[in-house]
């Protein structure tokens, strides 16, 4: 075994891995935020805003994502700018539109699964649709959308990895480019693969720890999304 590899590869290693966690943060932050307009609008009973909701989940998730980050750096992105992309932009916005529509999803269960009772109860308080959706459906949705948002997010994590078909030296590509170099596969990889479990099996074990939490649910619910 050549664990020195990784003692002589340290910075390097961290290098990609910083990459890694600052692609996921991006991605999860623009992910959640259009996933969240995307779920309300195929949540509302405007036909037209959620046929383009429908239209842009189903079309998505139909991709392939390694084909999605391929099509956006060497065709989308560079149509539209009239020049190459940075390989750390062309892999935030695929990562950000793709995971996107799993969230939409995700949150339009969540919404879904807000009983009729807490609705009428809140109609008949007068408040408006966005006053209802605002203070009583989302807040009690929440609890039932953390554990498939927190699935969805580790599944990103893990993704990353698959930016460096189009060149982002991250984790696991640096890790190729120093095995590649020292022909010590093993170790590199089991180094690589710690790593990801660490930051995975944490993510985890902070979710369970959220959903212990008294104010977020009265009672126990079945995670929406559980099916994705």
């Amino acid at each position: 075994m050549h664990w020195t590899d990784i003692a002589e590869n340290y910075d390097f290693l961290m290098k990609g891995l910083f990459i890694t966690l600052k692609l996921a943060m991006v991605s999860v932050s623009g992910s959640l935020i259009i996933g969240i307009i995307l779920g309300v609008l195929r949540y509302s009973k405007l036909f037209l805003l959620s046929w383009f909701a429908v239209a842009y989940i189903e079309s998505v998730r139909s991709i392939p994502l390694i084909l999605f980050i391929v099509f956006i750096h060497f065709g989308a992105l560079p149509y539209l700018t009239g020049e190459p992309s940075s390989f750390f932009v062309s892999a935030c916005v695929a990562f950000i539109i793709f995971t996107s529509a799993y969230i939409a999803e995700i949150i339009r269960s969540g919404l879904n699964s807000v009983e009729k009772g807490h609705i009428d109860a809140a109609k008949s308080l007068g408040l408006n649709r966005m006053q209802r959706l605002t203070y009583i459906i989302l807040p009690l949705a929440v609890s039932r959308m953390t554990p498939a948002l927190v699935s969805q997010f580790i599944s990103l994590i893990k993704d990353t990895s698959l930016a460096s078909t189009i060149g982002l030296i991250e984790l696991t590509r640096s890790g190729e480019i120093i095995y590649e170099r020292t022909y010590h596969e093993t170790e590199i990889l089991i180094f690589i693969a710690f790593v990801y479990f660490v930051i995975c099996f944490g993510l985890s074990k902070l979710s369970a720890l959220w959903e212990t939490k008294p104010y977020m649910c009265t009672e126990h619910r079945e995670p929406v999304g559980a099916n994705q």
